[in-house]
């Protein structure tokens, strides 16, 4: 697989460590214990919160959806994990993808190694694998079978069927991807058994590898094994002697992950058998359901952005009635007024004609026409008093 000297390595050179492992497998734990011991987490500003389960998760949130939109672009999710081919990490529509070069940088901003987690790694790590700086650290952490899978039901009401078929497809998907990587195996339960003996050991180990034994001198292991609450155990396992329900497959790779504990420089598995088949069966109903339910919620959140263009649709209507009620009124109190006008108009029309005919009538009549000449003297001396100059002379 593609290290450091592949184009698609462009964030910062910091040496990454990554916490590898199922959900409810205790990688929690596990990636606080390596941030108390020196190693840098995400910053709180980009941390996962998750009220009902762990205290602290030390998830980067926007690595985490990155991680999520990558497996919804593969037609899954992270309980419904898509069964990958060999290259599926150069699809086209992982091509397309955004570089999370800014991601990780904003993520983990300080310079020195750091520490990443989030259990979707598990199925993503030879995409992960050409974009993180080589050389890459891993701790793999394993748990029980039905204890992840009690504690997935727990969690998230899902069966234990479902449960055990997730933890296995994780695990498999996880020694796959870390084949040739320096990997520091380890089961939960010897971690919260003994803190400080876990401590010692990926420490030691840790700090003996080139890129980070610069750092391991100012590592903190007392903090660090502090950093373990026993009561992060949510679950316990089935006893060892009883395989409670475990197909062969899943017994088997359990038995394979507590034989290979401790480090490795690289880790080269060889996990017996194959998947499961009819865990694979139910996964991929699951993915089906899980793609059902996302078109589903696609739809209803259409038909939510509908209502309320019909909502908003409807309140423009209300205004425009509105509006139209009040210009309806003003075009009333319009034609009112104009029809007074033309009522007064009408009556002065009416008046002037009355004028016009009283005048015309006088004018005609026999009187008038017999005092005309004494008008015409009376409107001359009415000039002449009016305009002296015009006087005759005395």
């Amino acid at each position: 697989m593609a290290g450091s000297g592949d184009a698609m390595v462009s964030h910062r050179q910091s040496p990454p460590v990554l916490v590898v492992g199922a959900h409810r497998s205790g990688t929690s734990a596990v990636t606080g214990a390596l941030g108390a011991l020196g190693l840098a987490v995400p910053v709180e500003g980009d941390r996962m919160e998750w009220a009902e389960s762990n205290p602290e998760h030390w998830e980067s949130l926007s690595l985490s959806l990155h991680n999520e939109a990558l497996l919804n672009r593969l037609e899954g999710s992270w309980d419904g994990p898509p069964e990958l081919a060999e290259g599926w990490d150069d699809r086209p529509e992982i091509r397309g993808v955004d570089d999370p070069a800014p991601l990780i940088a904003a993520a983990f901003p300080g310079p020195g190694p750091f520490v990443w987690k989030d259990p979707r790694v598990c199925l993503l790590l030879p995409y992960w694998r050409r974009r993180l700086a080589d050389p890459i650290a891993a701790v793999l952490v394993w748990r029980s079978p039905m204890a992840v899978a009690r504690s997935l039901a727990t969690r998230d009401k899902m069966s234990l069927a479902s449960g055990l078929a997730i933890w296995e497809r994780y695990n498999r998907a996880a020694l796959h991807g870390l084949d040739g990587v320096d990997t520091y195996v380890v089961e939960y339960e010897s971690v919260v058994k003994d803190p400080h003996a876990f401590v010692d050991g990926v420490a030691g180990w840790l700090g003996s590898l080139p890129q980070l034994e610069e750092y391991a001198e100012q590592w903190d292991r007392t903090g660090a094994a502090e950093a373990i609450d026993a009561g992060l155990r949510h679950q316990t396992g089935a006893p060892p002697e009883e395989p409670d329900g475990l197909l062969d497959g899943q017994l088997g790779l359990a038995e394979y992950l507590a034989s290979i504990p401790g480090g490795h420089r690289p880790l080269r598995p060889k996990p017996p058998g194959v998947e499961s088949p009819w865990p694979a069966a139910l996964i991929e109903v699951r993915s089906e359901l899980g793609r059902q339910r996302g078109e589903l919620r696609a739809r209803a959140d259409a038909l939510d952005a509908l209502g309320e263009e019909l909502r908003l649709a409807r309140e423009e209507l209300r205004v425009a009635r509105e509006e139209l009620r009040v210009a309806r009124q003003e075009l009333a109190g319009t034609r009112d007024e104009h029809a007074r006008t033309a009522e007064e108009l009408a009556q002065r029309d009416l008046s002037l004609a009355r004028a016009i005919k009283v005048i015309e009538n006088m004018q005609s009549s026999t009187s008038w026409r017999l005092t005309k000449p004494v008008r015409t003297v009376a409107s001359s001396l009415h000039g002449m008093r009016g305009n002296p100059t015009s006087r005759p002379p005395s």
